[in-house]
């Protein structure tokens, strides 16, 4: 019996043996535990699931304190090192799972029973080809400024189509991607009924893809969208039209229902047709404004 799976890295979207170790928690119904926890309150018929090589010197000394005390434990090995610990830890474990058929003859080897099993791939995720409507927006999840979707949800409420919200994410000089990078409030997943999908960090050609295959860019401003806004320009200029929000700063030629939508003038969410429409409008608007005209400013 297993009740937990506790993996040292927890971040499912930079750790590879995080997502196994968590897609593994969901399917045995049981808790996924970050390894500092569950040194500092330890269970039994925990599955230990980690790679000793990537864990800081100081949570090795208290895991094997720790293993030495509780009675029973599983291991998962995704790598091995030949350490002190690593033998203890083979020795005092109920049983020793490898990823692979080469560790467990490695294992073997040494006079080590284990199980040679194998980690599967990501799970197929249906194709959301029924969606009638697919929405992009830019920048990290846990900003995206949920007023302003509360408005965009009402909007889709009174809509039959449905609607699902892309969201490329960009990683700033000095940052990381922390789990809470991911994370979406829970106003904007109701928006689109848990149809949100993570893109993350896109290129440049793919950015550009996303934007003429999308109905729409959404991208919303604590005051109002400005001319140096670069991810409304972009949409702009591929033809995609922009559902934001306008101010008395916002440029003249960014007006709603000609270029661009404004979300406090809307009473319904566009048409396709007006979506079509005013995209290619915002297009020709924004040919206007190209680094070519910036240069040309800057150098007459």
């Amino acid at each position: 019996m297993i009740d937990s799976v506790v993996s040292f890295h927890v971040n499912p979207y930079t750790c590879g043996v995080a997502r196994f170790n968590m897609c593994l928690a969901e399917e045995l119904g049981v808790p996924f535990v970050e390894l500092s926890a569950y040194v500092a309150s330890p269970t039994e018929n925990a599955l230990l699931s980690i790679k000793l090589v990537e864990i800081d010197p100081a949570l090795l000394a208290d895991l094997a304190l720790v293993v030495r005390s509780v009675p029973t434990f599983d291991m998962f090995w995704h790598d091995l090192d030949e350490s002190p610990l690593e033998v203890e830890l083979l020795t005092r474990a109920r049983r020793n799972f490898t990823g692979n058929s080469e560790m467990s003859a490695a294992l073997d080897a040494r006079g080590f029973a284990s199980t040679a099993v194998f980690a599967p791939g990501a799970p197929v995720v249906p194709d959301d080809a029924d969606v009638d409507l697919t929405l992009l927006t830019f920048g990290m999840a846990h900003k995206v400024r949920a007023d302003r979707y509360r408005q965009l949800g009402v909007l889709l409420a009174r809509d039959p189509r449905t609607a699902r919200l892309e969201i490329s994410t960009a990683l700033h000089e000095g940052t990381t991607f922390s789990e809470e990078f991911f994370s979406v409030n829970s106003d904007i997943s109701e928006v689109f009924d848990g149809r949100v999908s993570f893109l993350g960090f896109l290129a440049d050609d793919e950015v550009s893809r996303r934007m003429r295959l999308a109905h729409a860019m959404v991208a919303f401003f604590p005051n109002g969208v400005r001319e140096n806004n670069t991810t409304v320009l972009s949409a702009m200029s591929h033809g995609c039209a922009v559902i934001t929000n306008l101010d008395r700063f916002s440029p003249r030629w960014m007006a709603h229902g000609e270029t661009v939508f404004d979300i406090n003038q809307l009473s319904e969410f566009p048409s396709t047709a007006d979506l079509k429409r005013v995209g290619d409008r915002a297009r020709d608007t924004a040919s206007r404004y190209s680094f070519a005209d910036l240069a040309r400013i800057m150098t007459s």
